[in-house]
């Protein structure tokens, strides 16, 4: 938690007082990943898996948002909200629409 807080803090401060690049590396750092660690072998698969599917769901709301700010459409408030939208509803349809298959083993 407490290294979850100090990698946003420090990219937000990164993107606003410093090099905006740098600061979309610090925020990518695969925390998920480190969890690997503590997941049983058994499930470490489906985990890894489901983390590669989720990932999906990360990638097509920020293209979403690249897509929409530059059309000025919106305010930006409701640029980024609208950018949580989308990651929840690709989310869910990722959820329910991708069979078991793909992410058990």
């Amino acid at each position: 938690f407490i290294i979850g807080g100090i990698i946003l803090s420090g990219s937000t401060f990164l993107a606003n007082y410093g090099n905006p690049l740098f600061a979309g590396i610090l925020v990518t750092i695969p925390l998920e990943l480190v969890s690997l660690f503590f997941i049983k072998e058994n499930k470490l698969y489906s985990y890894a898996r489901s983390i590669l599917i989720m990932s999906i769901a990360t990638v097509i709301p920020v293209l979403y948002y690249n897509i929409v700010h530059p059309l000025k459409i919106m305010p930006l408030f409701f640029e980024i909200i609208s950018s949580f939208c989308v990651w929840l509803l690709v989310g869910i349809l990722l959820f329910y629409c991708l069979p078991d298959a793909i992410y058990y083993k």
